[in-house]
């Protein structure tokens, strides 16, 4: 389980798919939000052109 991590923030993208993404933010995990723009299906996830740092 990623919980037991303790991670500070996930960076997801396409790949790892909009139902997990959003069962991880149902989970309170710390998924970094994405723009929606530049072609991307949501912004759930980062796509083109969005920047997350660590």
């Amino acid at each position: 389980r990623l919980q037991a991590f303790r991670l500070q923030r996930l960076a997801c993208n396409h790949c790892t798919g909009v139902l997990t993404v959003q069962k991880m933010l149902e989970r309170g995990m710390p998924v970094v939000r994405g723009s929606g723009r530049f072609g991307s299906r949501s912004d759930l996830y980062l796509g083109n052109g969005d920047k997350v740092v660590f």
